[in-house]
């Protein structure tokens, strides 16, 4: 029963979430002809918002460490506008993801994946050239621009 339950979720999930990206991603190219705002990203506020590797900490699908890697040097690695586009876009997602445990493991996988390219860059001074690595730029390229375009209006 509870696959099932599962099952149906994702029926659901997966198209609300799917308009909401393509809405985002029309968002991301508005705000990409827009002039850029270049603001530096305050880590106290990333610490503060909920992200979904703040959720996964804090339903232990995330250990501290992997957690204080995502929030000190990660976070760094982008500026403010993005970090606002990854709020915008992600927030029905982290709503979810606070509220249900059916999108626990995907979430978990998914972020891990990020962390590994994040591990590889750091530790190999050079981008990764994998499939995730190239969903991971794709999905920054998107809250960057929406960033950009809510900095805007």
């Amino acid at each position: 029963m509870n696959t099932l339950l599962k099952i149906i979720a994702y029926i659901i999930i997966i198209p609300l979430f799917t308009t909401w990206l393509l809405f985002c991603v029309l968002l991301a190219l508005l705000g990409s002809i827009l002039p850029k705002k270049d603001i530096s990203i305050n880590l106290n506020e990333v610490e503060e918002e909920e992200t979904i590797c703040k959720v996964l900490n804090r339903k232990g699908l995330m250990s501290d460490e992997d957690y204080s890697f995502e929030i000190n040097e990660v976070a760094i690695m982008y500026d403010e506008t993005t970090f606002k586009g990854y709020l915008f876009i992600l927030n029905p997602i982290i709503f979810i993801f606070n509220q249900t445990n059916f999108m626990d493991n995907f979430i978990a996988f998914l972020a891990h994946k990020w962390m590994e390219i994040h591990h590889f860059e750091k530790t190999h001074k050079q981008e990764a050239k994998t499939f995730f690595s190239l969903i991971a730029n794709t999905s920054v390229s998107i809250a960057k621009g929406t960033g950009n375009f809510l900095y805007h209006f």
